[in-house]
This record gives structure tokens, sequence and C-alpha cells, in this order.
């Protein structure tokens, strides 16, 4: 088990080249752990892009970083394929790996067989449930997909849609809880939306359960096309291309120990631009700097598991990684963090910094980022005032790959935190590993 602070290191890199496609011009976008691994079990991670999905194992000896598992190439020239999602087969247990990209279709591998599975429309991201896959779809929609065998002749369990996005949709991502999705799309909106129970009284007829409307939706937290968003605990991470920076914020009234509101609630607000169905709006916390980070799906990468730091990591166009320990944030910065004293830059006056020590009862301000919600292992008394939400916070840690320059596009962490995995531009694959 690693140290909780330690930042993993670097292992190696390896360019994939099979299937006679050209590995500068392969570019590998989205990169998972397969997350029900057993105890003691060697894990293994997927990447995709283009027409090819990979899997992959890490391995410790100095010779390489990682060996190839098995190969899957699509003969579909124009399915550039740009997401991944592990699941399992719901009678064998067998591993599965849900692919998608242009063309609307998901395509279910099986890692065991080595053979395509089945055909279902559009982008997916997995929930609690390896059963249950959550899509993105550029026809402004987020659709809910039941995988298990015996709904196999219907699918699709809801589509959220109508008083959300306006355009296409970019990102989905699950509450720890199962019961929430968070969205971001090219309409620089974010949405929050209730999941319905899967199944109900729908399935298995030609009736889909619609979602009309998200609990909760603005187009002020971001000023570009948002295409990664994910939670952290209560509170919510999300970037959008050309802003170089991560957004650290909450919805204000929001709390999933509380019963889940009705799905058809209707936001209200009086703005267009955040309307809410929760006592409030919404309230920026944190905001975390990354350089050379414009590109339009660059992606972050987050480590959260019980009694670990959290680790936010974020690869930029200059092949560097960020690292930023939220625990360190969350228990207090200590008056000689290096990190902030070498700070030069200043927004309104004055610096992280001096925001910790002076304190503020301005109405920004966050007393800790989660009061202990969101990392159990804290004390919920060890807070810290921060009164400038716009001050952009500084990486506790960065590392360069060398001799190579690429942009990241996706970053992976296996299950217990050992390992890191990026992907990137020119078929590049990182291989990082603590411990």
């Amino acid at each position: 088990m690693p140290a909780p602070v330690e930042f993993p290191s670097f292992k190696g890199t390896a360019k994939l080249s099979e299937h006679d496609f050209s590995v500068d011009s392969q570019h590998w976008f989205d990169v998972k752990f397969y997350p029900y691994t057993t105890a003691g079990a060697d894990p293994i991670f997927a990447v995709t892009g283009k027409s090819e999905t990979v899997i992959c194992k890490p391995v410790s000896e100095k010779t390489t970083a990682f060996e190839v598992v098995r190969w899957f190439h699509d003969d579909d020239d124009s399915a550039q394929l740009n997401s991944l999602v592990w699941t399992q087969d719901s009678e064998t247990g067998d591993p599965l790996v849900c692919v998608t990209g242009v063309v609307p279709k998901i395509k279910i591998l099986n890692v065991v067989t080595g053979e395509l599975d089945r055909l279902i429309n559009d982008l997916a991201i997995s929930p609690i449930s390896p059963c249950i896959l959550a899509s993105a779809s550029l026809d402004h929609s987020i659709r809910l997909w039941n995988l298990d065998h015996r709904f196999a002749t219907h699918p699709c369990a809801a589509i959220f849609s109508g008083g959300g996005h306006t355009n296409g949709v970019l990102t989905v991502a699950f509450h720890h809880t199962g019961r929430y999705i968070i969205s971001g799309g090219f309409d620089i909106a974010v949405c929050l939306w209730v999941v319905p129970e899967v199944p109900d009284e729908n399935a298995l007829t030609d009736r889909t359960t619609i979602v009309h409307y998200p609990h909760f939706f603005s187009t002020e937290i971001h000023s570009d096309y948002v295409d990664c968003a994910k939670f952290y605990g209560d509170l919510i991470l999300s970037r959008a291309a050309k802003e170089k920076k991560i957004v650290l914020w909450k919805i204000e009234g929001f709390d999933s120990r509380r019963d889940v509101p009705p799905p058809s609630a209707i936001p209200t607000g009086s703005r267009r631009e955040t309307r809410s169905a929760f006592a409030g709006s919404f309230q920026r916390l944190l905001q975390f700097e990354c350089p050379l980070t414009q590109l339009f799906y660059n992606r972050f990468g987050l480590f959260h598991e019980f009694e670990q730091h959290p680790i936010l990591v974020m690869g930029n166009e200059n092949s560097k990684l960020l690292f930023w320990d939220l625990q360190r944030l969350d228990e207090g910065m200590e008056l000689d963090d290096p990190v902030l004293l070498k700070r030069s830059k200043k927004k309104h006056g004055r610096n992280v910094l001096e925001n910790v020590r002076e304190g503020s009862s301005n109405s920004n301000s966050s007393s800790g980022i989660s009061g202990g919600i969101i990392s159990p292992s804290v004390p919920a008394e060890r807070k810290f005032t921060i009164n400038d939400p716009f001050a952009l916070i500084p990486a506790h840690h960065d590392f360069t790959v060398p001799k190579v320059k690429f942009c990241f596009r996706q970053i992976a962490w296996s299950k217990g935190g050992e390992w890191c995995v990026t992907v990137g531009d020119h078929g590049m694959i990182c291989v990082l590993k603590r411990g």
C-alpha cells in the first residue's frame, strides 16, 4: 500500500503500433483500469483511440512498463473511437469493454473471448452497477442503458432530455451513490440530473422513462466547451477548453445524504444562466492552475479512495503532469508551504497565502473544502478559509516525460492507487507507479 501523500514516479513510456496504422497519427483518447479487480489479482487497463482498443497489464520489470494482453481492431474506419468504460457480463462475469466514438454506437468487447458482444447506440460511462451505462450524445441528450441480458430487447432505461443541454453533451459522470449524474457540453452548460430507478415500471415495454429537467443547470461556471466533470464527494470538479484551469465548486443546497428529490422536478431561478431545484445557486471554492491546457478533449484524472489522500492530476500539451494533494488543502495550508511561497502573481491585491493568514468572512469564503464530508479520515474541525476563489493554486508536484513532446488526453488510476496510466497523442502511453 503506497504512503498516503506519495505521488507516483515515472515507470516508462511506449508507443503502440499494429494493424498498419501510423504511430504518429494514432491518438489515444481514453484509458480506464478494470474496476472490479479482486484482491491479489494483477490490474489491467484498456486504452482506445481511432480504430484501436488495447488491453494491457502494467509490469514492474525495468525493461518495460506494461505488456499487451489483447488487441481489438475496428474495421469501421469512420468509428474514430474516443471513449471507453469497463463492465461485466451479467451472466458469466466476463470483463467487458464498451467503446464508442464519432459513429453513434457502443461496441461491447469481451476481453476473455476476444469477440464483439453487442451493439448499443450512443456514448457511455459507468455508474456503480456494472449493468448500467449512462451515455452522452451529440443529439443533446443523455441516455441510461441496462446491460443485463434480461433487458436485451429494451436496453434503454431512461432518456435525460428537454430542459437541459442545448448542444452536444461531452462528459457524464455518476455520483458515488449512483443517484445523480453530472454532465457538461458544447453549450458550456453543466447539469446535475437525478437518476431514476433501474429497472422501473417501463422496463421491457415500448415506453421509455423521460427525465425532462436537470435539477441544476448553469452556463456561468465556464466560458468554453465543458469536456470533463467529476463529482468529488458532493462537490464538483470541472474544466473547459481554453481556460487553463480546473474549478472546484458546489451546488448550494445539494446534500446527497438527504432524500432524492423527484426526478422531474423543474429547476427554478431568477436568471436564465443558472437554475436550481435546490436552495440556492452555486459557489466557487478553488481553482487549480493548469498552464498549456487549452486544447479541447484534454481531461483530468482523480484518485479518491477511502483513507487515502485524494490526488488530482492534469496533463498538459508539453508532456507535463501536474499533481495536487487535495487533502493537503482540505486540512489547511501551512504558512510556509513552498508551493504557495513561490507564487509571484496576485489577483485582487492578495495571493492565496495571504488569504490563509488573514481569513475572511466574505460570502465567497469556504470553511474547509469538504467540512469533513468528502474525506472521512479528516476530522471536521480541521478547517481553513480562503477568501479568493479565483486565485489559481499551482501544482504541489509536477513531472515531465523525458525526451518526448505530446499532449495528454486522459488519465486513469488503478484500484488502490498503485498505478497511474496516462495516454495521449502520437500513440503515447505513459505509466507511473507508487511504492
